[in-house]
């Protein structure tokens, strides 16, 4: 049973951006945007390749690949989660395909940025079939890690409902529904490609806005505003039922997926904050891959 994670350190084993994982060894394959490339886990350096580097190497995604080479059992023919002592994957690739917008020239990437043609979910869709179509059970794709959506709904979300106006509920709407669609595309390539045994986990969202200068005013309307954006409900700007983790909870038990829920793990201390109102810091990250690795399927 192959692990699909939809869903970092040097000792994790990873690939090279544009390298080939090794004949004969597993491999992990990360799909998304900044924050599975670790944007912020680490203070930044010197010049942006050497920053984005060590964020790749030092986010949420690498610290959980180190849990899944010791959990993982990539025996030929054996279920693929860890069931005893000796049983590990210690030879478990990771090729981190996600990336952060660069400034000044690509923005932060976005469901259907990884849609584009020969972006990474075609880049990811290929290795799979390569790897888990060939004759050789030892150099499978074991898990994928799909963590994209963010830059989807934070944008329309800002505009629209910072502060709340009528138009709020109908832009979310709007915004959700296409999100949805595009999410549906990205999983159903990934569960026709690994197969119906194939497990896939999905990560939900968390509400970044009271840690941030946008909710620095009113911390407690930036919980009760930014929850409604991700869970749904009626705070008197009309009711909505679903909101974004729960459109992405839909599509994720459309295809089977396990959900990694990371809505209200993160809190105070666990932000980057200011005039970023998105990425989470070194301790956020760390609170992620810990939520990664309680939810793995035992």
């Amino acid at each position: 049973m192959t692990v699909l994670l939809v869903l970092a350190g040097s000792s994790a084993m990873a690939t090279p951006p544009g390298g080939q994982p090794h004949r004969g060894h597993p491999v992990h394959v990360v799909i998304g945007d900044s924050l599975p490339a670790g944007q912020q886990s680490v203070p930044p350096a010197v010049d942006f390749p050497t920053t984005a580097a060590r964020w790749k190497a030092s986010g949420f995604v690498a610290q959980y690949h180190r849990v899944l080479r010791h959990e993982l059992d990539c025996s030929p023919g054996r279920p693929h989660h860890h069931r005893g002592p000796g049983r590990s994957c210690h030879a478990l690739e990771l090729v981190n395909l996600s990336r952060t917008g660069i400034p000044g020239v690509a923005a932060g990437v976005t469901t259907a940025t990884v849609l584009q043609p020969g972006d990474q979910l075609d880049q990811a869709v290929a290795l799979i079939e390569a790897r888990n179509g060939n004759r050789s059970p030892r150099d499978d794709v074991e898990v994928v890690t799909v963590s994209v959506g963010g830059n989807d709904l934070y944008g329309p979300a800002v505009a629209a409902c910072v502060p709340p106006t009528g138009s709020c509920v109908p832009a979310l709407d709007a915004t959700f529904t296409a999100f949805e669609d595009r999410y549906d595309q990205i999983l159903a390539r990934l569960r026709e490609s690994a197969g119906p045994g194939t497990v896939i986990l999905a990560m939900t969202y968390y509400n970044p806005l009271p840690f941030c200068d946008l909710g620095a005013g009113n911390p407690d309307t930036a919980r009760v505003l930014g929850d409604f954006i991700l869970e749904g409900g009626d705070i008197g700007l009309g009711a909505m039922p679903l909101g974004f983790n729960d459109r992405l909870r839909q599509v994720a038990d459309r295809y089977g997926a396990v959900v990694v829920d990371t809505f209200g793990t993160l809190g105070a201390g666990d932000f980057v904050g200011g005039a970023d109102c998105v990425h989470p810091d070194g301790d956020g990250h760390r609170a992620l891959a810990g939520v990664f690795a309680r939810t793995f399927p035992r």
